[in-house]
């Protein structure tokens, strides 16, 4: 288990908005892009991967207690969407990588850091 913190270094993250609970601890990632189905699986204990930019991203992160969300591939939020995430306190942050790459560098991390 790692932190927020933790990841955001780890992994090279760009941060879109503040580092909200950088002490929240997360178990594993979560990647998809259907918001119905994250809503009903993502769990409060792990990241969620997605490249959607929407302001239901946040709803969704809100609602599931997300302590952190990774915009893949280069996405980035609109000014509005940011506003409701900082309001929200939900952590953004974005890599170039793609879902299935960044998705693996985070078990790589996982994986070393708990050996």
């Amino acid at each position: 288990m790692r932190t927020v913190s933790e990841i955001i270094e780890a992994m090279k993250l760009n941060v879109l908005t503040e580092v909200y609970r950088p002490d929240a601890e997360v178990k594993k990632g979560y990647a998809g892009d259907m918001l119905s189905h994250v809503m009903a699986h993502l769990e409060s204990s792990e990241c969620w991967f997605t490249i959607l930019n929407s302001i239901n991203v946040i709803a969704v992160a809100s609602l599931n207690e997300c302590p952190l969300v990774i915009l893949t591939e280069g996405v980035v939020l609109q000014d509005p969407v940011v506003e409701k995430a900082k309001d929200e306190e939900i952590c953004v942050c974005n890599t170039d990588m793609d879902t299935y790459t960044a998705c693996a560098v985070l078990n790589g991390i996982m994986e070393t850091m708990e050996a």
